[in-house]
């Protein structure tokens, strides 16, 4: 697999006409996306963002992404509502299920809310089977995102790669639990809305266990998101909003009667250090999915320079982007950064 990055849509499309014989998945802003809808064929996979990442680090607006070998792959358009799309997922991972190094690239729409359902829909793989992705962006316009098969616009898209080199999945969140635990009492889980914690309304719960005004629990989202318990791991869900009713809504589905934990953020810089310096091998090649909400923490503390050293350094060979969430085998996740590294 190889990182592309080009400043220009013409730059783009005369990669890929000197290169037909490739498979391509690349990243940008929405209006760089509908245009080479326009002028690319079923080769290419096109992904709408809040950001782009390649070998130069975090930028914004250029095109980002990679090419691979297109007897690698297998591209599985996911329709609406993706149960719909059950056999032929099933199908394509039964041609790699044996394969260790083989993994999926899952590209969701950013706006639906549908990332659970999607990923429920890979009932049949193992868990341990390595799915690696992020939701459509539209740098915070909240309007429409964008993916493409080709010219054709598809609310969802899974690619099967069957990978011949070791792979392997990473996540890094920059927070870890406070101590402090609630218990989701009541909860819409179709519309990521939690009513209460610990039997009182939420806004009211949570301000107090921060210790803040419920005028001020906004201001704390970024710092302070929760944390899902899954499999003795830690997945962030990120607050939205607070509702006039006092309930919260969030970025990922919360379940009722389950403990979340209150994050603390701990330093983004030693974090970096600590992930790449845990890697099980040397790195050629480097894909990763940033969510916006940490990219929006990085710019304000003027972070991201540091961490795209650490990034680069570890592989050069490296591309992904900023998106509305991650997937990380059958979880989707906020506030994360998913990576996939290739031998």
């Amino acid at each position: 697999m190889k990182s592309l990055v080009f400043t220009s849509i013409q730059e783009a499309l005369d990669a890929i006409r000197k290169n037909n014989d490739k498979g391509y998945v690349l990243f940008s802003n929405v209006e760089k996306i509908l245009e080479l809808s326009k002028m690319v064929k079923a080769n290419v996979v096109l992904c709408s963002t809040a950001g782009e990442y390649g070998k130069n680090g975090y930028e914004e607006g250029i095109i980002s992404g990679f090419e691979y070998e297109l007897d690698q792959a297998e591209v599985v358009e996911i329709l609406y509502p993706p149960i719909k799309s059950v056999s032929k997922l099933k199908e394509a991972y039964s041609k790699v299920k044996n394969n260790s190094n083989a993994f999926a690239l899952l590209l969701c729409d950013g706006l639906t809310g549908m990332e659970e359902s999607i990923i429920t829909t890979f009932y049949f793989a193992d868990d341990n089977f390595k799915i690696i992705g992020g939701s459509a962006g539209d740098n915070l316009k909240f309007k429409e995102t964008f993916i493409y098969i080709g010219g054709k616009k598809v609310h969802s898209v899974a690619i099967f790669y069957n990978a011949q080199r070791r792979t392997s999945l990473i996540k890094e969140n920059i927070y870890e639990p406070s101590g402090k635990r609630l218990l989701v009492t009541a909860a819409d889980t179709i519309n990521r809305t939690v009513k209460t914690f610990n039997k009182v309304p939420a806004s009211i719960e949570y301000a107090r266990v921060l210790g803040v005004t419920e005028e001020n629990l906004p201001n704390m989202f970024m710092n302070n998101p929760l944390g899902k318990i899954y499999k003795d791991d830690v997945v962030i869900a990120s607050p939205m909003k607070v509702n006039a009713d006092k309930s919260i809504t969030f970025y990922c589905q919360v379940i009722p009667n389950t403990f979340v934990e209150v994050l603390k953020p701990i330093d983004p810089d030693e974090q970096v250090k600590r992930t790449l310096g845990r890697l099980p091998f040397k790195p050629s090649f480097i894909f990763s999915v940033h969510c916006i909400l940490r990219s929006l923490k990085f710019k304000e503390e003027k972070l991201w320079k540091n961490i795209d050293k650490e990034i680069i350094s570890c592989c050069s060979n490296t591309t992904g982007f900023i998106s509305y969430g991650e997937q990380y085998y059958k979880a989707h996740a906020n506030q994360t950064m998913v990576m996939l590294i290739v031998e």
